[in-house]
């Protein structure tokens, strides 16, 4: 009978287990998307550390992407190209891989945000809400 027993203390224990870290992981898909991926003191596509100046962007071109002295000049760069507005790289290394780059970084950035409204994202975000309400 004792053996009966343990086995059911030990088949609850493994499942709260199995919570635990089902719950760990839901919180940590969180903490990637929304701290990683959309940090409001780093560059978003160098990563670079925001200085105050940087985050009050202004430019030619507004994004939805907060980014460094650096990136901000080479995206405005970027937008012009594919606008036509300019023929000529500023810089020599800007050439078809350098616009390539650039191209691809949007698209990747335009698919996470597009994940981050799927159905199943905002039911994750719910059932975390949730697990962090208790």
């Amino acid at each position: 009978m004792a053996d009966i027993i343990e086995f059911g203390k030990r088949s609850l224990d493994l499942k709260s287990e199995r919570d635990t870290t089902e719950r760990q992981r839901k919180i940590e898909a969180l903490r990637k998307i929304f701290q990683c991926t959309r940090c409001m003191f780093k560059c978003a596509k160098c990563g670079a550390q925001l200085d105050t100046q940087d985050r009050g962007q202004t430019g030619t071109y507004a994004g939805p992407y907060l980014f460094c002295s650096n990136c901000r000049e080479e995206y405005e760069e970027y937008r012009a190209r594919v606008e036509g507005k300019t023929a000529h790289p500023k810089y020599y290394w800007h050439n078809d891989l350098w616009m390539r780059v650039w191209e691809s970084w949007l698209e990747h950035q335009k698919s996470l945000d597009d994940y981050r409204r799927s159905k199943e994202f905002l039911q994750l975000v719910q059932e975390v809400e949730a697990l962090l309400g208790q």
